[in-house]
């Protein structure tokens, strides 16, 4: 079984991320046989150069992806398909990339590559656990690719695993949180995020896992046997405008989720969290009423989610006229509230972005529809290379 660890990176200009998973695969004695990072602004070569000394190592130019497109036309996609997979659809000099398209490209590489299995980890995701002592929560080594590896050997054809560290709702109490979660499509989280003050938002490894069937997928943590494809979409996502700045929609891993669902796919949560520092600062606490950082991090989440929510909503199937009227009806004063909370009307311009999304979802759709049918095209022909 050939493995690839994937990562996604803006800028490529340090291995500490790569080479900290490239170690712990060597700690724990597993092998991986390529790491293959997406990068879509700037390369170090000297990064390049550390990290080919340790193991076979591909660096992919969103911009210009060659390795994919010589073996496209090599293995005989159209060049209809090719286009659809390979060409990004904003410039990646200009701003942010589609998380779903920055997925599907490198998942593209690693088939085109000939492994088996690609584990995706993110660039603010660490190989370690934090665990609740006595004194607090403290960092500890585990054995990340072995946890996934062990199910992936038993017949899962996807694994994945919930997150150590702070979730990306920060700690809050204000009233409207209800209106607001409601109004995001997140309100499954308002128990959770109403008790913030006690537990702090900060999510630790449990001392006793169970591994257990889901369809929930963690794009940051994840691992795919990649022949599963030949079944389930591709990563999707796409972005909207506003004022002139490009926003990019959340949830290309609940899109495959959903397909997990709906192909009956065995999908294994397997019970290990690994560190995310969401905030980019861990230890410190998110600050959402003090810290500036956090207000725009926390920001970009909620105008994330209302650009996820037409598309997913289409997916799930449903009366889309009643659930945009329902959830706008709630999310204007969730809003006003959290602007009143934090003292920053920014806040207030999240219902605009909710707007210029629902108005996007015949462009969505029929994106969503090009990148399946190419998807489909690809997967049929890397069948019979």
């Amino acid at each position: 079984m050939k493995v690839a660890l994937g990562m996604i990176i803006r800028n490529l200009l340090s291995s500490a991320e790569l080479i900290a998973f490239i170690d712990n695969a060597e700690k724990h004695g597993h092998e991986l046989d390529c790491v293959i990072a997406a990068y879509s602004q700037k390369l170090d070569p000297k990064v390049a150069e550390t990290l080919c000394k340790r193991i076979p190592f591909h660096a992919i130019d969103i911009k210009n992806p060659d390795y994919c497109k010589e073996n496209l036309r090599r293995i005989g996609v159209s060049e209809k398909t090719a286009q659809t997979l390979l060409e990004c659809p904003v410039d990646p000099m200009g701003g942010p990339v589609p998380y779903g398209y920055k997925r599907t490209l490198l998942t593209t590489e690693a088939i085109l590559r000939g492994m088996d299995v690609l584990f995706f980890v993110d660039s603010d995701v660490h190989p370690a656990v934090l665990k609740m002592t006595q004194d607090g929560a403290v960092t500890e080594d585990a054995d990340f690719f072995g946890a996934h590896l062990s199910h992936l050997n038993s017949g899962s054809l996807v694994t994945t695993g919930e997150y150590s560290g702070y979730n990306i709702l920060p700690p809050a109490s204000f009233d409207g949180m209800d209106d607001l979660l409601y109004g995001l499509q997140k309100e499954d989280m308002l128990e959770y995020w109403q008790n913030s003050e006690k537990h702090r938002c900060l999510y630790t490894q449990p001392a006793a896992t169970e591994p257990k069937p889901c369809t929930k997928i963690l794009g940051g943590n994840c691992a795919i046997t990649l022949s599963a494809f030949s079944a389930l979409p591709p990563f999707f996502s796409s972005f909207y405008r506003v004022g002139g700045e490009l926003f990019l929609n959340r949830g290309e891993d609940t899109v495959l989720g959903l397909g997990i669902a709906k192909t009956g796919t065995v999908c294994t949560d397997v019970g290990l969290n690994p560190l995310h520092d969401t905030y980019k600062n861990y230890p410190a606490e998110p600050d959402l009423r003090g810290s500036a950082e956090d207000q725009e991090r926390f920001y970009y989440a909620c105008t994330g989610w209302v650009g996820r929510n037409p598309l997913y909503n289409y997916v799930r199937g449903g009366d889309l006229q009643a659930i945009r009227e329902s959830r706008r009806e709630r999310l204007g004063p969730g809003l006003r509230a959290l602007a009143q909370y934090t003292n920053n009307e920014r806040y207030l311009g999240v219902l605009e972005n909710f707007d210029v999304s629902w108005s996007n979802l015949d462009r969505y759709i029929e994106e969503y529809e090009r990148v399946m049918e190419a998807w489909e095209d690809f997967i049929g022909r890397s069948e019979h290379k």
